[in-house]
């Protein structure tokens, strides 16, 4: 008879219970050396699996070819940017004897060149956004409107969209 280190008797577990801490050992042990193969599936899928491949399907066996890791150190976060200076509000034009000049920049000697059929993006890619906008959505019509710049002095250009699509172009002549 066994005894513990306090003296009593050492009590016998009951065979099943037994049975199943083995086998509980047993698997612990068969899935701790558990591999992952890469292999070339049906139509060439690649297919991760623990089962050897089949012959000529391997991709890569992870016990022989480990993947290599590579480790970023972490450190400590960059203080953040400071927040920019708030802009004064922006006044859309100036008034420049009795014209206004529009602010919105872009090429004002292309606003000639505009034709029906150009997209908002070609437009806004050749002279830029618009001083004014009115209208609403892609579906209905939108109007752009272009005051007069030092490329295009005394001329306001409204162009009408339709669908995204320019539809109509105005150009008016503003003389004091």
């Amino acid at each position: 008879m066994m005894l513990t280190s306090t003296g009593r008797p050492l009590r016998r577990l009951p065979r099943p219970v037994l049975a199943s801490f083995a086998a509980l050992a047993l698997l612990a042990a068969a899935n701790a050396g558990a591999t992952v193969y890469k292999c070339q599936g049906e139509q060439g899928i690649v297919v991760y699996q623990e089962a050897p491949c089949l012959i000529g399907r391997e991709l890569r066996n992870f016990d022989t070819d480990p993947p290599s890791l590579s480790i970023v150190p972490g450190g400590p976060m960059p203080a953040p940017a400071p927040a920019a200076a708030a802009k004064p509000a922006r006044d859309p034009r100036t008034i420049q004897g009795d014209v206004a000049i529009g602010k919105a920049g872009g090429d004002g000697a292309a606003r000639k060149f505009i034709r029906s059929g150009m997209t908002e993006s070609e437009v806004l890619a050749r002279i830029g956004r618009p001083d004014a906008t009115a209208g609403g959505s892609k579906a209905h019509q939108t109007r752009w409107s272009y005051l007069p710049a030092a490329d295009d002095p005394d001329t306001v250009t409204t162009i009408t969209f339709a669908n995204g699509v320019v539809s109509d172009i105005s150009r008016k002549v503003i003389r004091k």
